[in-house]
């Protein structure tokens, strides 16, 4: 027997078992990784003994893991992802759009086989042909499943906390890749934050110029430099927001002011 770790079209670790029937050389694929199956477990699934094992994380993980959740939590913990993903009700039991997927003989046969635990088994039924395999969903099945029905409670506490450290790292990255592009968008919106605030500056300006050649009169806005201090002197009382250095909360200075005259004139706003 021979087992090689690869991976399928979809990104998924998956282990490859090649194995010896007489003659013949056949292969089996378990989901996840080689490290996570016993020899024992393969020659089982491989006998026909049992189904095949759900994957259980590699032993220089399981420490880590079991840091973060406890065993007596992952019922809680897994029925609350169930919930959200509208498969049980808050009750526990069988919403109504999943129950009615089965037919009277698929929930006698659930009984049968798991007594008082038939939800659960028919959660796990309805769960692995409805959702993608390790999706959270697929997780929190999983380890109800082996806590109320395979009655492997420390099993099922490491695929809980598997769930959580892949979603939590999952989670991070697509914030990250949310984060880049907020940032992105940003640093794209800069130069148009840029013209709308060159803009109101001007504006100000504009309105600045007109209330002082009321004031003081036309002949006394007639030179640049001369309007540009009217102007400081005038924006100096109020503190306009447009004519604030950003840093350093102060007016603009009359020479900064004396360069935007021009551009207003062009643009027919100031005389």
């Amino acid at each position: 027997m021979n087992k090689v770790d690869e991976v399928d079209s979809a990104g998924n670790p998956i282990c490859v078992v090649t194995y010896s029937s007489g003659l013949t050389e056949n292969s089996i694929v378990l989901d996840g990784r080689c490290a996570g199956y016993s020899d024992d477990e393969i020659r089982k699934v491989v006998a026909g003994q049992e189904d095949r094992p759900l994957p259980m994380p590699s032993t220089d993980l399981l420490d880590y893991y079991f840091r973060n959740v406890a065993q007596a939590d992952t019922p809680d913990f897994c029925t609350a992802v169930l919930v959200e993903a509208e498969v049980l009700e808050d009750s526990d039991s069988l919403t109504g759009v999943v129950e009615s997927t089965f037919d009277k003989v698929h929930l006698d046969k659930f009984k049968t086989e798991a007594g008082k635990n038939w939800i659960i088994e028919a959660v796990a039924f309805y769960v692995f042909r409805n959702f993608k395999t390790y999706s959270l969903e697929f997780y929190a099945a999983s380890a109800l499943y082996e806590t109320y029905v395979l009655k492997r409670p420390f099993r099922a506490g490491y695929i809980t906390a598997e769930m959580i450290w892949k979603f939590k790292h999952e989670t991070s990255a697509i914030l990250g890749q949310k984060n880049k592009k907020a940032l992105q968008a940003a640093e794209d919106a800069k130069p148009i934050k840029a013209k709308l605030k060159r803009e109101k500056k001007l504006d100000r300006v504009a309105k600045l110029w007109h209330q002082q050649a009321v004031e003081l009169g036309n002949n006394a806005m007639r030179k640049d430099a001369n309007a540009a201090h009217a102007i400081y002197a005038k924006a100096l009382k109020s503190h306009y927001p447009e004519l604030l250095v950003k840093k350093s909360g102060k007016v603009i200075e009359p020479d900064s002011i004396k360069r935007l005259l021009p551009e207003l004139r062009d643009r027919g706003k100031i005389g």
